[in-house]
């Protein structure tokens, strides 16, 4: 049976890029570049190394966001 591993992202907004914002104070997503998250940049990774150890791994990551998301 080989090791499956599951890691949930998130697709979040650039930071370090220009912001625009809707009328209602809100973020307008279509205008901004969108990115993996810092931090599950590092459980990607941690997959990563898990697997290389194992014999037979499996790594599955999985998102809910824009169609970009899938980038």
């Amino acid at each position: 049976m080989s090791l499956r591993i599951v890691v949930c992202v998130k697709y979040v907004p650039d930071a370090t890029g220009d912001r625009h914002f809707a009328d209602d104070l809100t973020l307008d997503r279509e205008d901004v570049d969108g990115l993996l998250s810092e931090l599950d940049e590092y459980a990607v990774e941690q997959a990563l190394q898990i697997a290389d150890a194992a014999d037979d791994a499996e790594i599955t990551v999985v998102t809910v966001g824009p169609e970009d998301a899938k980038d």
